[in-house]
């Protein structure tokens, strides 16, 4: 007799063997920054909003090595905040090329030393340039000497002068 052969398949006992599943790939934040927010940032921040200071975010007070933080504004100036001391150093630029240091404890104190450093005429040490108008005011408030004036302090200046002695070899 011939054995009949099924088409149905037996189930295996052996379990099947999968490939494993994949991980997913997290995210992942580029660093652009601290890896923390120091207390005197926190601090600086908390107190600048007090003051009604423009706002300024935590992470824009950069730590300095002697302990306080600065924060710099578009505009070129700088504000600094040390520990235990009340209020803010302001340093403003102005247009003669200096920077102006002011002490704040408020936003109007911040303003008046935006607005004081912006209308700065100060040269500042540079050598001054002067226009038409300016060299013949200053050239009429000079005192014209004679020549006899000259002499004359030449040779007080001469007999107040005692002459000096060689040192011996």
């Amino acid at each position: 007799m011939s054995r009949k052969s099924s088409t149905k398949q037996r189930p295996s006992s052996a379990p099947k063997k999968t490939a494993a599943p994949t991980r997913a790939v997290l995210p992942v934040r580029p660093h652009t920054g601290p890896e923390f927010i120091t207390e005197h940032q926190i601090r600086a921040a908390y107190t600048a909003r007090l003051a009604n200071l423009p706002l300024i975010p935590i992470t824009a007070w950069t730590p300095q090595p002697d302990g306080s933080v600065r924060a710099h504004f578009p505009s070129g100036a700088t504000l600094t905040h040390t520990p235990n001391t009340p209020g803010f150093d302001a340093l403003t630029p102005c247009p003669q090329g200096a920077v102006h240091h002011d002490h704040i404890t408020t936003g109007h104190d911040l303003h008046a030393a935006a607005t004081t450093a912006a209308h700065c005429t100060q040269l500042h040490g540079r050598p001054r340039t002067l226009t038409l108008a300016q060299a013949a005011t200053t050239t009429a408030d000079t005192q014209a000497l004679t020549r006899n004036d000259i002499d004359t302090g030449l040779a007080n200046r001469a007999a107040d002068e005692t002459p000096k002695e060689h040192p011996a070899p």
